[in-house]
């Protein structure tokens, strides 16, 4: 006959028994509740709709995420092309594109291009050449090079990465930034014009850029551009040159990372593209997103603001009638890279954390749809 002590014990492994595995069932209802799920999202989706206006719709394909089925599933059912932003740089935070003067590694790019690849989307690459020194590895930074060596280094990569991604990228953003930089816009500085010396690579890296791949068209790209003032001015004026020196450029790139608490108007947009179409060149948005974090007001209030700037940002974009793309830098909020600058708060995206479709979401459909 069993002791109290003995009744008490298996009284403790039954409740255990019956315990354990509910409290384990409820966490795994509670756990699969909270992950994200792919949302269902109205018909016909996005990149349909913008086909119609003869417009191409891209996003981040984030090569870690590539393996998230809801961040896959919106990517590929909703925009065109694949945006292969951090893994063209020479250097990123798990190695290097470039880890010395003379090896070259482009295992994170691949997998972004070979994704694309297998879902029929182009890709578009950013960057060949970028001056923030962050993004250049220690070997370069640190070496005490002559001008024609950098030259020479430059020449180097950008036919190298080139001709290995040659016929697999529909678009590439050459340079980046040399134009704000140029001016000191919030403090930074071109690391490829001050040790040069001057911008003359600029017109070398989109001759080089051209002989790499001759199929790919040719960007420039930066940020404080998409509205009529210095910085736009200077790739303007830039472009006009370059152009009549038989330089290879087919277009500029607006970033277009908005405050939400500063928007540009639609008009404004509308006149700055028309006029580098002039030109002879195409725009293309290349970043779109919109910072949320110093906009003084309610989630609720926050999230219709934005969706309205989404909406005017791609009017802006239909009626220019000289855009030929727009480009989201990420799906959800949760992947932004204002994430890793400090922002709170940012929300720029047209997804949440979860994956669920913001207003702005619907109202790119709207501007899409508007006659």
């Amino acid at each position: 006959m069993p002791t109290k002590k003995g009744i008490k014990r298996e009284r403790v492994k039954l409740y255990a028994a019956i315990a354990i595995p509910s409290l384990l069932l409820i966490i795994g209802l509670l756990t699969w509740r909270l992950q994200a799920q792919t949302p269902n999202l109205p018909e016909p989706p996005l990149k349909q709709l913008a086909a119609q206006k003869h417009i191409s719709l891209g996003n981040f394909a984030i090569s870690s995420h590539l393996g998230d089925k809801p961040y896959t599933n919106i990517l590929t059912s909703q925009f065109d092309f694949a945006l292969a932003d951090n893994t063209p740089n020479w250097y990123f935070t798990d190695g290097g594109l470039r880890p010395t003067r003379t090896t070259y590694d482009f295992k994170r790019m691949d997998q972004v291009v070979n994704f694309a690849r297998s879902h029929n989307m182009p890709v578009q690459a950013h960057h060949y050449v970028w001056g923030d020194e962050k993004w250049l590895p220690k070997w370069l930074t640190s070496g005490n090079f002559s001008k024609p060596e950098l030259l020479d280094i430059l020449h180097d990569h950008i036919m190298t990465v080139g001709q290995h991604y040659q016929g697999q990228v529909a678009e590439w953003t050459v340079v980046n930034e040399a134009f704000t930089r140029a001016q000191r816009l919030y403090g930074l500085h071109d690391w490829w014009a001050d040790h040069i010396g001057d911008q003359s690579y600029i017109d070398q890296s989109f001759i080089w850029a051209r002989q790499a791949d001759p199929h790919s068209k040719l960007i420039l790209n930066d940020f404080n551009s998409d509205v009529i003032n210095s910085t736009s001015d200077a790739m303007y004026n830039y472009v006009k040159g370059a152009l009549a020196r038989g330089v290879p450029i087919d277009g500029v790139g607006m970033q277009m990372h908005i405050a939400g608490d500063y928007p540009p108007t639609k008009d404004d947009v509308i006149k700055n593209m028309k006029r580098f179409a002039d030109l002879g060149v195409g725009v293309y948005v290349t970043e779109f997103d919109v910072n949320m974090e110093s906009v003084p007001a309610n989630d609720a209030d926050k999230d219709q603001i934005q969706a309205k700037i989404y909406y005017e940002m791609m009017r802006a974009c239909i009626e220019s009638q000289a855009c030929h793309s727009f480009a989201y830098l990420g799906i959800t909020d949760s992947e932004t890279w204002y994430n890793y600058i400090g922002l709170k708060d940012p929300r720029p995206l047209m997804f949440d954390k979860r994956y669920q479709p913001k207003p702005a979401f619907y109202s790119v459909r709207a501007a899409l749809e508007q006659k």
